[in-house]
């Protein structure tokens, strides 16, 4: 009987400690598929921010040149409105002198 449980004990003691190291395992592998994850977010994230600051400068770019554009068209509806001025009053003196 003494054998049995002596062989009992050593065959417990040695399922804990089989447990304890594979939980151990186990924690570091996930530690370590977590990190791998982290490392790639970082570079998703560190990506994803040089396209928006890319972006930023594309906006920034394409607001001046609205600008500039409209400030031409501007112009240029000014000039329309005075030509069209000229004309108009060129018609009215034509149709008063006839």
């Amino acid at each position: 009987m003494e054998v049995f449980t002596l062989v009992v004990s050593i065959a417990s003691g040695v399922g804990t400690i089989a447990g304890v190291v594979g939980i151990i395992v186990r924690m570091g592998r996930d530690k370590g598929e977590a990190d791998a994850e982290m490392r790639e977010l970082r570079k998703d994230v560190d990506h994803n921010a040089k396209d928006i600051n890319a972006l930023g400068t594309k906006v920034n770019t394409i607001q001046l040149e609205t600008a500039v554009q409209l400030r031409t068209l501007s112009g240029d509806m000014g000039w329309i409105k005075s030509t069209l001025e000229d004309i108009k009053s060129k018609i009215d003196r034509g149709a008063r002198n006839a």
